[in-house]
């Protein structure tokens, strides 16, 4: 079990220690155990994909250094992956300038209601300033 602490976070480790039945106490721990292992393969999942990616396009690159047009497969795989990505790009740009626009609005509004009330308190006082006047 204290080895097993070893690989908990501090709160992990204290919610542990508050729990005095002993099989809980295990049953938690494995369960944190569990959850562990399953970030790492999660992670490790994650990384296997990126070194992919990474050899696709070396490869890719590779290939259209040195000419190599022969090996359609490789050039294939380096052209669909900066396609994805080509279109990733395109649609986070777009996204980007619909946020900004859509703040741009907001901002636009606001300032526009705030120049319609103190033009209005400026109508009020010339309002007043007139009927002193008459």
């Amino acid at each position: 079990m204290k080895i097993m602490c070893k690989s908990f976070s501090k709160e992990q480790v204290e919610h542990l220690e508050g729990i005095e039945n002993v099989d809980a106490r295990y049953k938690c721990a494995q369960r944190y155990m569990r959850d562990l292992n399953e970030g790492r393969k999660g992670e490790r999942l994650k990384a296997l994909e990126y070194y992919k990616k990474y050899a696709q396009i070396l490869e890719g690159l590779e290939c259209v250094d040195n000419k190599l047009w022969t090996d359609e497969k490789r050039i294939m795989d380096f052209s669909d992956l900066l396609d994805s990505y080509c279109d990733k790009c395109v649609k986070l740009v777009e996204d980007n300038n619909r946020r900004h626009l859509e703040r741009l609005k907001l901002q636009r509004q606001q300032k526009q209601k705030e120049y319609e009330a103190e033009q209005a308190k400026y109508d009020q006082e010339i309002a007043k300033l007139e009927e002193k006047l008459r």
